[in-house]
């Protein structure tokens, strides 16, 4: 919703605005002075192509990550991660477009990205400890109470870099002469000019139709204010990015939001992207599987299978043999379902924990993917002794099989691998949101915040190694 992603809208384009003064900051420091209009128009001709590759390494980075950017530790983390991603970027497209370009501004390229990242971090530290916090929070009101209100107030409490003050106490409802005339008094004649003192109307939905008089009384009075009013269900789900536990199993949730659902002509696009996308993948990492498999073969010895197969849930129900290079020794999966691996699992291979550190070894998958069995984007297959275990004991969990499981996921990205019935209860709320919420947008989305989980990751193993040496 609007109500949230403004925030976002607002940070890329103060990003956009900064890119160009970064851009004058660099002509300026390369000549020690101030340069002619034109020759910066020049440049800004030739330097806008990195604009959309900037912002969306950002986007992938997570500098857009309100709760990430929040801490100056993340952000400066994130900062030096996305410089060096960014040159390397920038520096790939200038000398694959130099010709083209009719200009050599590799200096100026290497200042650019330097001060885009200083400016980059000081408006986002800026904008959560300043702009979002104190000039342009919103106050948010909630209408009725339950635990999970209580929940969300009291993190918005200690989250203020999120933009949202909370008003704990309703405007006094005046009079009810109004409603017994027939009709609402707008312009706060009810409740005291309510639109000066919230920004947002947060609702109960049950709760308001426990005293429909007073609280409908109140609702009327939002809507001739023109305030913004949101049921607390779809508040915390744009917070959080998930469905809230105790609404996603009751029956008039499901039949109101997932299953309706049918648009076939996203489902023959994904798949055609699916296919696309799965063939070029197998084609381009041939090499890599190669070597992964030549590599597997002379660690575990010629006899040992590099391949690991295993029956996993798929699209209604329907079971199919998924393929991954194996990580563990042969017959690891003794220990049973659900059973989540430790860091310093022994039945991890050493050249295994490589793999799965690098993704390498869900290379295979997309040979589940171009057959159909998988999609690129979609809850995680699981294997079919802990489906039998789940579908007994998590409400519901057989949504999730609404849709083909994908190589990766809204719930893979948003939490960490199961490894109890509580923890997959959690993780069904991830999934769901994902049912209710498809599209090929949220799938990009999916996809580029995949590759910063491996960023993530890959810098963490880096830095392991620098401090272990």
């Amino acid at each position: 919703m609007l109500i949230f992603r403004w925030r976002r809208l607002f940070l890329f384009f103060g990003d956009a605005a900064l890119f160009y003064a970064a851009l004058a900051l660099a002509l300026m420091a390369r000549r020690f002075s101030l340069v002619p209009f034109e020759f910066f128009l020049q440049h800004v001709r030739v330097f806008s192509m990195f604009l959309p590759v900037c912002t969306g390494i950002f986007y992938v980075i997570g500098f857009y990550d309100l709760r990430r950017i929040n801490r100056l530790v993340n952000l400066i983390n994130l900062s030096l991660i996305s410089f060096a991603v960014n040159l390397a970027a920038a520096s790939a497209l200038f000398y694959a477009f130099y010709l083209q370009l009719g200009l050599t501004p590799k200096t100026h390229l290497f200042l650019t990205i330097v001060f885009m990242h200083v400016l980059a971090t000081l408006w986002r530290r800026v904008w959560t400890r300043v702009v979002l916090s104190k000039l342009l929070v919103q106050k948010v009101a909630f209408l009725g109470g339950n635990t999970l209100v209580e929940e969300i107030k009291k993190d918005l409490r200690n989250s203020p870099h999120l933009g949202f003050c909370v008003v704990e106490q309703l405007p006094e409802l005046g009079s009810m002469d109004a409603r017994k005339e027939g009709y609402w008094r707008p312009n706060g004649r009810c409740c005291g000019n309510l639109a000066a003192r919230i920004d947002l109307l947060v609702v109960d939905a049950e709760d308001a139709e426990k005293n429909p008089a007073m609280e409908g009384l109140l609702l009327s009075t939002a809507v001739m204010e023109e305030i913004p009013i949101i049921t607390h269900l779809d508040f915390y789900e744009d917070l959080y990015g998930k469905i809230p536990p105790e609404h996603a199993a009751k029956p008039a949730w499901l039949l109101s939001n997932v299953l309706h659902q049918s648009n076939q002509f996203y489902a023959l696009l994904k798949r055609l992207l699916d296919v696309v996308a799965a063939a070029a993948g197998l084609i381009l990492t041939l090499p890599v599987t190669a070597a992964v498999y030549a590599a597997l073969k002379l660690a575990n010895g010629f006899g040992a299978p590099a391949f690991f197969f295993q029956k996993r849930i798929g699209y209604l129900g329907r079971r199919f043999v998924i393929w991954k290079f194996r990580t563990m020794v042969v017959g690891a999966d003794k220990a049973g379902p659900l059973y989540k691996a430790a860091a310093k699992d022994a039945r991890i291979t050493r050249l295994g924990r490589f793999l799965r550190g690098a993704r390498l070894d869900e290379i295979p998958q997309l040979w589940n993917v171009l057959r159909g069995d998988m999609s690129l984007v979609g809850p995680r297959p699981e294997w079919t002794r802990e489906v039998r275990i789940l579908e007994r004991h998590v409400p519901h969990y057989h949504l999730r099989h609404l849709i083909k499981p994908g190589v990766t996921g809204w719930a893979q990205i948003n939490y960490h691998a199961t490894s109890s019935e509580a923890e997959s209860v959690e993780k069904l709320h991830y999934d769901l949101y994902y049912v209710k919420n498809m599209s090929l947008a949220l799938d990009l989305g999916i996809i580029l915040r995949t590759f910063r989980r491996i960023f993530q990751k890959d810098a963490g193993m880096i830095k392991k190694a620098v401090l272990t040496v």
